[in-house]
């Protein structure tokens, strides 16, 4: 399905700002504004035109050009189902902020100012997202080594000065920060204005990871509240300018770990539209079906987790005894657990085994029942009630706001949910509903997780059938030029070990141009802006996580609540730190 923007609206566009330069192709459409004229323009796409949701905002550097970075903004229009990009040339490195428009860009534009050292014009608190406040480089210039700079001497690396461990030892490390940089960090993102700031995390349990909360509180209410990251993040996006599009697989694992499946599927999927590559049928079912029981498994362990948070003990066992036979289930198929680097570019990596659709059919069989159990103890329950019900109300605005995909956004009575506006491998062909809330409350969080359960047991049945009437088809399309042959074809094949040389060597040579594309996440909207200089490797990725924006909303919904309720709606909104660090 088509999701760009249409011609029509385009040269309402162009007769508006005659200056304005359009680009269509099959897989991005955008406009490129000039500076001057970017926010008029942007506030006539949103008010006039629709496109009233934030997406994401990056940024492009072409070193040694000049100007060298380029702004690019992705929309969505909610009634339309269509998205537009916006570009704008950084003239002096810096461009105006577009967060009275959007609040979710508030986040988006400190990315890139951390990253690129873009400033954002009338920003009220320009600081790092990732980086502490101090670090004097932009590690995604073009002109920064991946390594780092390594430029301080350390002498705890140095302890024995006349043994030297290896050929390539350097005595200096990139710069680390001090502990008055980290308390300068802490002090410029808020200000104490209450009784007392009270730090929760980032090692804190119930954070679900190495997240920092700011709170500034009187009494028991928290008045205002910041988050930083940055303690997880590892610069996958740098590392993949270095990388064949093959190689980038097993990083996009380690970013969601909960939902590895997923996160392949949708960078996987992204490339292969911008090779066209057609991966074959059998392939396609078979995505679909691991990446619903990889849906299952993420809301099981968010369930056990989130009911543990809030004192439930026993739905914690209950729902980890559920998820060991899913676990069981990817590795018998994958080989791995949790991190398998199962999907492939052109199909999948192997083949199910004999007997994986049994077992699949046998759970499927009995998790009706299970789900019952969970919902019998809490959905009901007084305590459940009351520490879930009108807590983090989330309303249709602040979607389009923020940006904010996934259960998050579907519990404002928002349809959002990429499966449907852009459907890939077999979504198209399966039967399934989107369950939407009311209230956009945690308890219309939980409820919904738990309606997507049964209709991912509803997908993988009817995936289940269909891949019994292909089992003798092929699950990797071997034959286009794109695709890394099998071990066995390499083994019999001198031609197919040639190719195998060649695009682990030289990578995938993709065509010029840039693409987006998106899957859905069970944290929400993950996306993939990829662009390629018809190298092997990729000039740029942006990878646009669901669990950031949807993070960002936090310190506006915990305002007047107290940190009891700070425990309940971080865990209904389910961030994974290594995806929003990335």
């Amino acid at each position: 399905m088509h999701l760009w923007a249409d011609l029509e609206e385009l040269k309402l566009l162009e007769e508006k700002f005659p200056e304005v330069s359009i680009e269509k192709t099959e897989n991005f459409t955008s406009i490129t504004v000039k500076k001057s004229i970017l926010l008029d323009a942007l506030s006539f796409i949103k008010e006039d035109l629709g496109y009233k949701m934030f997406i994401d905002l990056t940024a492009v550097d072409y070193y040694p050009q000049i100007p060298r970075f380029l702004c690019v903004y992705l929309l969505f229009s909610p009634d339309k189902k269509r998205r537009i990009a916006v570009k704008c040339w950084a003239e002096d490195d810096s461009v105006p902020s577009v967060v009275f428009l959007w609040k979710g860009a508030k986040w988006a534009e400190r990315e890139v100012y951390d990253l690129f050292g873009i400033k954002f014009e009338g920003h009220n608190n320009l600081v790092r997202m990732f980086l502490w406040e101090g670090y004097k480089y932009h590690p995604l210039r073009k002109d920064f080594p991946k390594e780092g700079i390594q430029e301080v001497y350390l002498p705890s690396l140095n302890l024995r000065p006349d043994e030297i461990p290896a050929h390539n030892y350097s005595p200096y490390h990139t710069y680390v920060p001090t502990l008055d940089e980290l308390e300068k960090t802490q002090k410029s993102r808020m200000e104490k204005q209450s009784q007392i700031v009270l730090n929760w995390g980032p090692l804190h349990p119930g954070t679900h990871g190495t997240i920092w909360f700011l709170f500034d509180m009187e009494g028991e209410t928290i008045k205002n509240c910041e988050i930083i990251l940055g303690q997880l993040h590892r610069g996958i996006e740098k590392l993949a300018e270095d990388l064949t599009y093959t190689q980038i697989i097993p990083y996009t694992d380690r970013m969601d770990y909960i939902s590895a499946l997923c996160s392949q599927v949708a960078y996987v999927n992204t490339v292969e539209k911008l090779l066209g590559v057609e991966p074959p049928e059998k392939a396609k079912w078979i995505r679909t079906l691991m990446c619903e029981l990889q849906r299952i498994n993420s809301h099981l362990l968010w369930l056990g987790t989130y009911a543990l948070d809030l004192g439930a003990l026993t739905i914690f066992l209950y729902a980890f005894r559920e998820r060991e036979k899913i676990m069981d289930i990817i590795e018998g198929i994958a080989g791995i657990r949790l991190n398998s680097t199962y999907i492939r570019i052109g199909g999948v990596s192997k083949d199910l085994p004999e007997g994986a659709l049994d077992v699949i059919k046998h759970f499927t069989e009995d998790f009706p029942e299970r789900i019952k159990e969970y919902e019998t103890i809490l959905t009901k329950n007084r305590i459940w009630l009351r520490r879930n019900v009108n807590i983090g109300i989330v309303t249709k605005e602040q979607v389009y706001q923020y940006g904010l995909t996934g259960v998050v956004a579907r519990s404002a009575g928002v349809p959002y949910d990429m499966r449907m506006l852009q459907p890939t491998d077999a979504y198209d062909k399966v039967d399934f509903d989107i369950p939407l809330g009311k209230v956009g409350d945690c308890y219309d969080r939980y409820l919904i997780r738990m309606e997507e359960m049964r209709q991912s047991l509803r997908i993988i049945k009817q995936c289940v059938e269909k891949i019994e009437n292909l089992e003798d088809e092929r699950y990797i399309s071997t034959e286009n030029p794109y695709v890394i042959p099998t071990l066995n074809e390499i083994f019999n094949s001198i031609e197919s070990m040639v190719k195998d040389f060649n695009l682990r060597i030289y990578g995938e040579q993709a065509p010029e141009g840039e693409i987006y594309m998106s899957g859905e996440n069970p944290r929400g909207e993950l996306g993939f802006y990829i662009v390629s200089k018809g190298e092997g490797k990729p000039y740029r990725i942006k990878i646009r996580s669901g669990a950031f924006y949807n993070l960002q909303i936090f310190p506006e919904l915990i305002k007047g609540r107290t940190v009891a309720d700070a425990v309940a709606l971080l865990g209904s909104l389910d961030p994974v730190v290594g995806e929003t660090d990335r």
